[in-house]
């Protein structure tokens, strides 16, 4: 929704917005439109002309100039518009103080105890939706923090709800162990904070990876089930991992145009067999 408000603001100047979402997310908005408020809130206004409600639903445009996204036929189908290079990608407003609750967080010097200096990579590798699909196992994001480990770095899990195993099993740090995790999980801009603070980021294709797309830091999202190109918009700081002979993977993008659209708009790695192999050539690279 980053993206679609910002094409909103740049190309019907003369509307004044208020965006409504749920708590937590509607601050993908701050810094766009004029207010932003969650759901169960008060309105900031007693009236307005029109009230639109978004549908994100999967397209099957095979748009040849543009993402074949959500971002896109949202555009295209609500508000009539094309897509436009300098309002696409995701932005995510943080503020000062999440800068500063985030740093506390992830840095040394806070109340943690990090076993290896202070460069620390953010890992997220269990999601909600199509888990079969996206989800690395517990034995592979094991293997991911042991190669971060051996970059002379912290791995830190993104795992609000404290599901994963590894923090008992592997002495991983989870951001799920600390105070108001759930409350923070749910927070577009407290992904974002943390994630800043990391100098990389490894996920599957998640909130927080389009949270990680948000931000500045080198980022690696790992496709396994799915094609990127309808799920994800492009991003410089990012990095698609996908299996070779990807554009079989679901929805099959066979359309050549898409394929070539794609190819020349996103950064992509391929892997054989176990993506976490590749996982840890890009880590030492990023991370030398």
């Amino acid at each position: 929704m980053s993206a679609v408000l910002r094409h909103v603001a740049k190309h019907r100047p003369h509307w004044r917005v208020d965006f409504q979402a749920e708590e937590g997310r509607h601050q993908v908005g701050r810094g766009i439109v004029d207010s932003t408020f969650a759901y169960e809130t008060p309105y900031p206004h007693a009236h307005y002309d029109a009230e639109v409600q978004i549908c994100l639903y999967d397209t099957w445009s095979n748009w040849g100039d543009r993402p074949n996204t959500r971002v896109s036929s949202c555009l295209h189908e609500r508000f009539g518009m094309e897509w436009d290079s300098e309002c696409g990608g995701y932005y995510v407003e943080v503020s000062p103080q999440a800068k500063g609750a985030a740093r506390a967080l992830v840095l040394p010097g806070s109340s943690y105890k990090w076993r290896i200096g202070n460069r620390v990579v953010a890992v997220h590798y269990q999601g909600d939706s199509s888990p079969t699909k996206k989800n690395l196992t517990n034995e592979q994001a094991a293997t991911v923090c042991k190669e971060i480990e051996k970059l002379g770095c912290t791995p830190i899990l993104l795992d609000w709800r404290n599901t994963s195993p590894l923090p008992d099993g592997h002495l991983v740090r989870t951001t799920g162990r600390m105070s108001l995790s759930r409350e923070w999980g749910a927070d577009a801009e407290m992904n974002c904070a943390v994630i800043s603070q990391c100098v990389a980021f490894v996920g599957i294709d998640s909130g927080p990876a389009k949270c990680a797309s948000a931000t500045k830091t080198p980022s690696l999202v790992i496709w396994t089930g799915h094609h990127p190109a309808p799920f994800h918009d492009p991003a410089k700081n990012t990095t698609h991992l996908v299996p070779r002979g990807y554009h079989g993977l679901e929805p099959v993008c066979s359309d050549r145009s898409v394929i070539d659209w794609f190819e020349r708009h996103y950064n992509i790695r391929q892997y054989d067999h176990d993506p976490v192999v590749e996982v840890g050539s890009w880590l030492k690279e990023v991370l030398g």
